[in-house]
């Protein structure tokens, strides 16, 4: 990034350097007052508005190639060229005033523009790169601003100007302004600061032939030399033509040339009042050539910048690999790189001198291939242990030159590790060792060719006396012997012959399996019809072609039909799967042998080759695998699920009476050390509290008070609270589209779901990122596999820059309590209630992540059609006031019934107490005078406290009933009829709700007394 210090603002004092300043200030004033008033007398000439002031654009340009300290020249270019002639009435003071605004706003607009530009984008080198182009379009649009400002202001000041006309000419101003400065300073600045590159003849006629067809372009499209039509109006897009022509084959300078060239000429169009943007009114066709202007000048930029900067990234990416190839091709030692095949990929020139081949043979060849088949075994497990265990070893071994000469050579292999330790490539140093083996070799073979030579001879000696006496009977069997094989080698020929007749015929009958004969070079000999059926090739077509052409052009270039004959010759049989090409082009997997055949005494005659169609197979057995990982995720989670949402039951029970014992100790107490204390406690409960809801979101038994949202409006009210859960380093960006479906959510677990997601993002970017929140409409099918939705639904997105997610961990993230932080940096609730609200709101959730390239977590919601329900503001919290009455407490947990009395006394009231719904209604029949019944929902007996509060309705109308739980399926299903105050809840809401079920119970002569209340959903925070 360039920082601008005193020294660029202000020139040496030698005198060389003042010349040089006073130079730059004379050219910049000449230039900018030039441009204006050649501006000015066009504009007079028509009696009409330039749409265009190029004097904004001299002015950027001047303070970007040569620097803020060209200011004066702007400041007295711009004043000279703003004093008013024309007008007669005008007060010298006021003329006066007028011209400095005018030229305040022209030079302070490119002074700030360019001390952004460079500070955000490097300056003079803004145009070299996409986001350098889109930076200072930014800064243009925001800069001009200043200059309209100051203009519109000077003539309202001085009178010209109506202040009702003022919005009007600001706008006009200001895009006036804009426009000149996006066409001529990228004009101005890669034609002052472009470096002289040497003469080429091609680049000049390209160059010539971009800027002769937008002037063409122009004439025809724009310029009022021709009568406008409504066909010539479709000629505008052609201006499209030299704009790419100069982007891809000229460069930044030859594209901001022809831009200037089309907006000069649309601009002459407009200010006569004919061509394409001609219309009645003129602001009209100012906005319509400024979007044209724009349009031109920016992506052309941009598109010509990033052009430019891959041109400079390939020539530096050659020079590099240059250098390296010169480096690997001059070592005096033989070096050449593996796959982990042991084929070779690379080899230099010394290599293929000591094994005698040349470097295309060798890139066909794997290792063990050239050494003798004695050694080729114990060299590919040594090259399988290497790839194992990253360890490299030193073994000599044989290798056959073509000639057929052997020679003794040391390979050196080290393994070459990726950064995770995995080995992708094998390096081989070779030395020549034959020499010294040679000599140790002979050495031996004198020693055992002189024992051997004892002992031989006196054994010849012994055999030869023998031999004499068995070789006449030996000569007599040998006869007979002759006669028999010769008969019985005709028998054997004519069974021979006819087998082969009967069993060339089996082979031709076969239609399920392509069966056909190659002889040593892969050449096919014959061809039954289930190869025509499954190749597709006639026999007179395919007869004597190569196999290979069987192949896809890749293994046809990484030599695998001749890899595979060599394993079918080496090891008797090859045997492979993969993918196979007909005559039509078309693929299909296959399962293919390949058997080598061989003569009497062991010489290869050809080879067998069998071809079976099992891609059907291969399908189903793919979409079995799929199906049944999809089950055994589904029912896990529903175990856990199950499990998590009968923990939290009973945990909100226990909440209940921490979070009330806590309370009622808060009022009692006056020591801050105890105070301190109490609220330390109370805040546990409430974090315990938070844990329980995420759990019952994830088991999907989390009551909702689902409403039709817009979730546009939804997004922009939680952005701050979003943002609020970020670091400073992590930016977020909401992308929600005007036209997105409603949904039917609850709002609270929406946002809490949000949150979760956002704050693990942010820990997943410990270096900062950007944070992508989108939502778009999508209509799923059971085939394109988002567990099995079908319908309508609308994809909330939430995207990261951040280190991905492994392959093995993605399956289990939304796993309640499982998370990859650190112990007690996270509770492993936060996916696992995005999970559960996500299926509970009829939708479900899907994360795609690949390691380094970050992490999408998208929930799909279902549509609805329902009209959007408008968020309620909720009434201001009213002060606790003393009660009056008596109220039943029935509760079969002692400790929750001991401290939800005090809580109810804490408020004024008296208490009765009761264990179950029974004993409730034994005391409302002895006629105990009660006000309320505060039950319980989950009992033992046959009565929960739904029952009881139907029973209490239909009996006792006049006494009001509030039920609480901390959760229940019952309750689930009765969410219906009755409200439920969830348990562990807080004073004032229990204050609240009492107060109301008291009211109401008064107000109404009969029915139903049952309370029906807003459902209270936060936590204490809340309140």
């Amino acid at each position: 990034m360039t920082r601008l210090s005193g020294a660029k603002f202000l020139p040496t004092l030698d005198p060389r350097g003042l010349a040089i300043y006073a130079l730059d200030l004379m050219v910049v004033g000449v230039a900018y007052f030039g441009v204006a008033y050649i501006s000015l007398m066009v504009a007079s000439i028509h009696s009409g508005t330039l749409p265009i002031w190029a004097p904004a654009g001299v002015g950027f340009a001047a303070i970007i190639s040569r620097g803020i300290r060209v200011w004066p020249a702007i400041f007295a270019a711009a004043y000279a060229a703003g004093v008013p002639t024309d007008l007669a009435d005008a007060s010298a003071a006021d003329s006066t005033m007028m011209s400095l605004a005018v030229a305040a706003g022209s030079t302070l607009t490119p002074v700030v523009g360019g001390y952004l530009l460079n500070v955000w984008s490097g300056g003079r080198n803004t145009f070299d790169a996409p986001a350098g182009v889109a930076k200072f379009v930014l800064v243009v649009l925001a800069t001009t601003m200043i200059s309209a400002t100051a203009g519109v202001g000077g003539l309202s000041v001085a009178g010209y100007l109506e202040w009702n006309d003022v919005v009007g000419a600001w706008t006009t101003w200001w895009l006036r302004d804009a426009a000149g400065a996006l066409v001529v300073a990228p004009f101005v600045v890669l034609w002052a600061l472009g470096d002289v590159r040497p003469f080429k003849l091609n680049k000049v006629f390209a160059s010539a032939a971009a800027l002769v067809a937008a002037a063409v372009v122009g004439v025809i499209a724009f310029s009022p030399l021709i009568e406008q039509t409504a066909y010539r109006s479709a000629l505008a897009f052609l201006a499209v033509l030299p704009l790419v022509w100069a982007a891809l084959r000229c460069g930044p300078r030859a594209t901001a040339t022809a831009a200037l060239i089309l907006s000069g000429f649309a601009a002459w169009g407009v200010l006569v009042g004919r061509g394409p943007f001609a219309a009645t009114a003129f602001n009209e066709s100012f906005l319509l050539f400024v979007m044209f202007t724009i349009g031109v000048s920016v992506p052309s930029l941009a598109v010509s910048a990033d052009l430019a900067v891959r041109r400079r990234l390939e020539s530096k990416l050659r020079q590099q690999e240059q250098i390296l190839r010169a480096m690997f091709s001059q070592a005096i030692v033989g070096i050449a790189q593996l796959d982990t095949a042991g084929r070779f990929n690379l080899v230099n020139s010394r290599f293929c001198e000591i094994v005698g081949r040349p470097a295309p043979q060798l890139l066909q060849t794997r290792i063990e291939d050239i050494a003798v088949p004695e050694d080729a075994p114990y060299l590919r497990d040594l090259l399988r242990q290497a790839i194992q265990t990253g360890e490299g070893f030193a073994i000599e071994i044989r290798h056959v030159l073509p000639d057929g000469s052997r020679l003794w050579l040391r390979n050196n292999v080290s393994a070459i590790t990726d950064q995770s330790g995995t080995v992708r490539h094998l390096m081989a140093v070779l030395e020549d060792v034959t020499a010294r083996r040679k000599a140790e070799e002979g050495l031996q073979r004198a020693h055992d060719d002189l024992q051997k030579a004892t002992q031989e001879r006196a054994v010849r000696l012994t055999k030869a006396t023998e031999l004499l006496h068995t070789e006449v009977e030996q000569r007599k069997r040998v006869e007979a012997a002759l006669q028999h094989d010769i008969a019985e080698r005709r028998k054997a020929q004519e069974a021979l012959m006819e087998s082969e007749w009967r069993f060339r015929m089996v082979i031709q009958g076969v239609t399920d399996y392509a069966i056909f004969m190659l002889d040593k070079d892969g050449l096919i000999t014959n061809w039954n019809l289930g190869a025509q059926r499954i190749h597709q090739y006639t026999a007179t077509e395919i007869v004597g072609e190569h196999f290979g052409r069987f192949y896809s052009d890749e293994e046809q270039q990484r030599g695998e039909p001749a890899r595979a004959l060599q394993v079918a010759a080496y090891e008797g049989k090859c045997v492979v799967e993969g993918w196979r090409v007909r005559r039509d082009k078309s693929l299909f997997w296959a399962s293919v042998v390949i058997e080598a055949v061989r003569d009497e005494v062991g010489t290869l005659a050809g080879f067998v080759k069998i071809t079976h169609d099992i891609t059907e197979r291969r399908e189903a057995q793919a979409s079995l695998e799929r199906a049944q990982e999809q089950l055994a995720q589904s029912q896990k989670m529903e175990a856990l699920g199950q499990l998590t949402g009968s923990i939290a039951h009973d945990f909100n029970n226990l909440l209940m009476i921490v979070s009330g014992h806590a309370q009622l100790l808060r009022r009692r107490l006056t020591d801050p050390k105890h105070l301190q204390a109490i609220d330390a406690v109370h805040s546990a409960a409430n974090r315990g509290e938070s844990l329980t809801r995420q759990l019952l979101a994830f088991s999907r038994r989390q009551p909702l008070n689902p409403v039709v949202t817009d979730l546009k409006e939804r997004v922009e009210a939680v952005h701050e609270m979003l943002v609020g859960s970020l670091r400073g380093n992590v930016q977020l960006k909401c992308d929600i589209a005007t036209d997105v479906w409603p949904v039917e959510v609850d709002i609270a677990e929406l946002e809490l779901a949000l949150v979760n997601v956002a704050v693990n993002a942010r820990d997943a970017m410990p270096g900062g990122g950007f944070i992508t929140l989108s939502a778009r409409n999508v209509t799923l099918k059971k085939s394109d596999g988002v567990d099995q939705l079908e319908g309508d639904f609308v994809a909330l997105a939430m995207t990261d820059t951040g280190v991905g997610i492994a392959p093995d961990v993605l399956p289990r993230i939304f796993e309640p309590f499982f998370t990859t932080k650190a112990l007690g940096k996270g509770t492993g609730l936060g996916l696992a209630q995005v999970y559960g609200f996500s299926h509970q709101s009829g939708g479900t959730v899907v994360a795609t992540s690949a390691v380094g390239s970050g992490t999408t977590i998208t929930i799909y919601l279902p549509r609805r059609h329902a009209a959007l329900v408008k968020a309620v503001e909720a009434p201001p919290t009213q002060p606790i006031v003393a009660g009056q009455g008596t109220v039943l407490v029935v509760e079969d947990n002692a400790e929750v019934a001991d401290v939800t009395a005090s809580l109810i006394e804490q408020l004024g009231y008296r208490t009765l107490r009761a264990q179950d719904a029974t004993d409730a209604l034994n005391r409302l029949q002895r006629g105990d005078k009660i006000d309320l019944v505060l039950s319980d929902v989950v009992m033992p007996g046959g009565m929960n406290g739904i029952a009881l509060a139907q029973e209490i309705s239909n009996h006792y109308p006049q006494i009001p009933v509030l039920l609480t739980s901390g959760y229940s399926d019952v309750v689930q299903s009765a969410q219906s009829q009755f409200a439920i105050l969830r348990k562990p809840f807080q004073l004032p809401v229990l204050e609240k709700s009492v107060r109301e079920a008291l009211e109401r119970g008064a107000a109404r002569d009969g029915g139903d007394r049952v309370l029906q209340f807003a459902r209270w959903r936060g936590s204490t925070t809340r309140d």
